[in-house]
This record gives structure tokens, C-alpha cells and sequence, in this order.
């Protein structure tokens, strides 16, 4: 890989000592050397760039300002004699700052932070094309329970009602009672939301399973098919408009 690299500092002898510097790294390409700020800035809108290497103090816009321009790309590496601009480097997001006379040694150390963040954020983008283009995880079709030494295996569609049960969920089917070894915040994240509805912290329905919405005592409750009765919290109560009220009405 190449590393595009933009050089500016308004000593001419600076340009040249960085540039005779970065030289030494055969995977840097100089595509430019600015003496202030301004060349710089119209130099980006044209030219790609990898890597800044601005000095701090420069006439018409300082490398700070060129920095707050760039954003967060390119890298930027600062260069000056002055040690207390520092904080304000870094709080650009430079990748190193260097003192001058800048030597051989300090600057092949900046290139090689450069290259581990380079490398970094090139594997952060393929793992978020990854997931991007992961195809949808499936909700599951079935809950497993465990009585005694056999797994129970219940079908999603036979579910009834799901209450929390201390650190899992109670999964009642078929007018039986099941103890799923999930958390109930778990459960909900991997059932269809088509389906089932969380309408109270302690509770997930099936819509099917919904045989009236009543108000009772300034709340909203469910009457269930199978005669149980389930409160619904305020916060759910919209959702559970929109949802049940299709789920009735079909």
C-alpha cells in the first residue's frame, strides 16, 4: 500500500528536511509540499491524501485550523518547535506530534502509528461491509425447556404467554408451564416482533393469544385466550394499539 503523504511547514528548509526524511520509506509517495495553510486546503480538494505532516505555525491558516478543516481524514502528524500546542493537537485526533529538529528516528515512529491506524480503521470498514451484508439472523421457530433429564422442545406457535421468572422466563403451552433457561429481554430480542410483543417488563404475548384489551384501575390489561390476565406498562401501550389491533380486527 501506498501512503499519500502532504508536507507543509513555511521553512523552506523544514519542507525539504521532511521531505529527505520521508523519502527513506519506499511506501510514501509525496504528492505535495505547501508553505502555508491555504495550499494545503486547495490541494485536498483535489488531491488525494493519506497523511498530513503540517507544521503548527504557519501564515494565513495554522495546521490547526487545517486540521478542524480535514476532519478526521487525513491523518494528521504535527510538526513545530513549540511543545505546548500539544493538547490541542491531540485533541484533533492527530496521530503524532514532533518536536523540531525533527529526526529520522521520531518520524519513521509517527509513520508506523500512521500504518497501525490505517490498518485499524481498514479492518473496522471490512467488518462493518461484513455485518452490512450479513444476511438477517432468523427468529426462532422454537423455545427448549429442561424437566427433569429430557429437553422439552415447544413450538413458538404453541406458545401462550411468557413471564419472567427471576433470572429466566416461564414459557406457558399447551395450559403447561415450562422454565426456559433465558432471560426474558433475550427471548424477546429473538422472537418475531410480527408475533409477540413485549408489553410489560415481565411479560411477552403472542398476539394470536390476545382475546380482549380492557382498562382496569387507570390501566390497560390483557385478557388472554387461555384465561390469564396481563398487565401492560405505559410505555407499551402504542405499540400494543398498533399491533394487537390488527391482530383483532384479522
Amino acid at each position: 500500500m501506498t501512503i499519500r503523504v502532504l508536507v507543509a511547514d513555511d521553512e523552506p528548509l523544514a519542507r525539504r528536511a521532511l521531505a529527505q526524511l520521508l523519502a527513506t520509506h519506499g511506501d510514501v509517495t509525496i504528492v505535495g509540499a505547501c508553505a502555508d495553510g491555504t495550499e494545503v486546503a486547495a490541494i485536498l480538494a483535489t488531491t488525494p491524501v493519506d497523511v498530513l505532516v503540517l507544521d503548527i505555525r504557519m501564515p494565513g491558516m495554522s495546521g490547526l485550523e487545517v486540521a478542524a478543516l480535514a476532519g478526521t481524514r487525513p491523518y494528521v502528524v504535527f510538526v513545530t518547535a513549540h511543545e505546548e500546542f500539544a493538547i490541542p493537537a491531540f485533541d484533533r485526533g492527530a496521530a503524532d506530534y514532533l518536536l523540531k529538529p525533527v529526526t529520522q528516528h521520531r518520524l519513521d515512529l509517527a509513520l508506523d502509528r500512521v500504518r497501525s491506524r490505517i490498518a485499524a480503521d481498514a479492518a473496522a470498514a471490512r467488518y462493518e461491509e461484513l455485518v452490512a451484508g450479513a444476511p438477517p439472523q432468523p427468529f426462532v421457530d422454537r423455545l427448549i425447556a429442561r424437566v427433569a433429564d429430557r429437553e422439552i422442545v415447544i413450538d413458538v406457535s404453541d406458545v401462550e404467554l411468557i413471564a419472567a421468572d427471576d433470572v429466566y422466563a416461564a414459557v406457558h403451552a399447551g395450559r403447561r408451564r415450562y422454565l426456559v433457561r433465558t432471560p426474558l429481554d433475550e427471548l424477546e430480542r429473538s422472537l418475531d416482533p410480527a408475533h409477540f410483543l413485549r408489553v410489560h417488563r415481565s411479560y411477552i404475548v403472542p398476539l394470536r393469544a390476545i382475546a380482549a384489551v380492557r382498562r382496569a384501575d387507570g390501566g390497560v390489561v390483557l385478557e388472554l385466550h387461555n384465561g390469564a390476565t396481563v398487565p401492560v406498562s405505559r410505555r407499551r401501550r402504542g405499540e400494543l394499539a398498533r399491533l394487537a389491533g390488527a391482530a383483532l380486527r384479522g
